[in-house]
């Protein structure tokens, strides 16, 4: 059963497809109203339609405002308009398209600096201009959607190891700063949740290994302890969670939400 959100009012960046998706299906189902953003009209469209068919509710508790991260204009004016379509703001869910994989010697300062704006530097923006509205309202729960493997960074993964982190301090930061404002600061880092970009990647290891889709998909879920992959729900339901009054006790955490992949003893 969904927490108890009845009246809450959210803003999700990057929420049209996927994670963020699935973090609005499960804020709405537990009774708030959300806005929801992306670069794309067509697909925040087709979003809204998807996300009032799968909870049934009016289209009126999902409004929709176009954003894109690499735009510093854009992002201030997309949480005006949330705030102005909410009539203020309890909830924010930060959200981003997944950096590629590649080396540092393959990665061009143009190139850094790009997914610098659209991962690390769009956060900060959006915190920065939501939190006026937060603490204007007696505070709320800002939940960052970040990567897992940002905690545990590999070879060869510039973007990954040296901005997602970024993300976690910040979050923890604030959760100090803000705390006595009533704001609550947590991160959810997911891994291996079955979206549209985990099924290409998956498609794409089983050209690489030369196996079937199924056997490739099997490949990925013997890396965790719980031998499955896991659902957009699941991600939407620890968000809900955290976005609710059922985690007040809880601030500048990031909880994994990888069915184990992280194999170290402490967050």
């Amino acid at each position: 059963m969904p927490p108890e959100l009845d009246g809450t009012r959210c803003l999700l960046t990057a929420a049209s497809k996927g994670l963020g998706r699935a973090a609005a299906e499960a804020l709405v189902a537990g009774g708030a109203t959300v806005v929801i953003t992306s670069r794309s009209e067509a697909n925040l469209a087709a979003a809204r339609e998807s996300i009032c068919n799968v909870t049934g509710v009016e289209k009126g508790r999902v409004q929709t405002t176009v954003c894109d991260l690499a735009d510093e204009d854009g992002i201030v004016t997309a949480v005006e308009t949330a705030v102005e379509l909410l009539g203020g703001l309890d909830v924010l869910v930060t959200n981003h398209g997944g950096p590629s994989v590649q080396p540092i010697a393959e990665t061009s300062v143009s190139e850094f600096d790009a997914v610098y704006e659209r991962v690390l530097r769009s956060t900060f923006l959006t915190l920065k201009t939501a939190l006026p509205h937060l603490t204007a309202d007696d505070g709320g729960s800002i939940v960052n959607i970040v990567s897992a493997t940002a905690a545990e960074p590999k070879a060869g993964d510039v973007f990954q190891a040296s901005l997602r982190p970024g993300i976690y301090g910040l979050s923890k930061s604030l959760a100090n700063e803000y705390g006595p404002d009533g704001v609550r600061v947590n991160c959810v880092r997911p891994r291996g949740i079955m979206t549209d970009r985990l099924v290409e990647k998956i498609e794409y290891l089983a050209e690489k290994e030369g196996v079937s889709v199924a056997e490739a998909e099997a490949m990925r879920s013997a890396e965790l302890p719980v031998r499955r992959l896991g659902e957009p729900g699941e991600l939407g339901d620890a968000v809900a969670f955290l976005a609710s009054d059922e985690s007040s006790y809880i601030t500048g955490e990031t909880l994994a939400l990888d069915g184990g992949w992280s194999r170290g003893a402490f967050p």
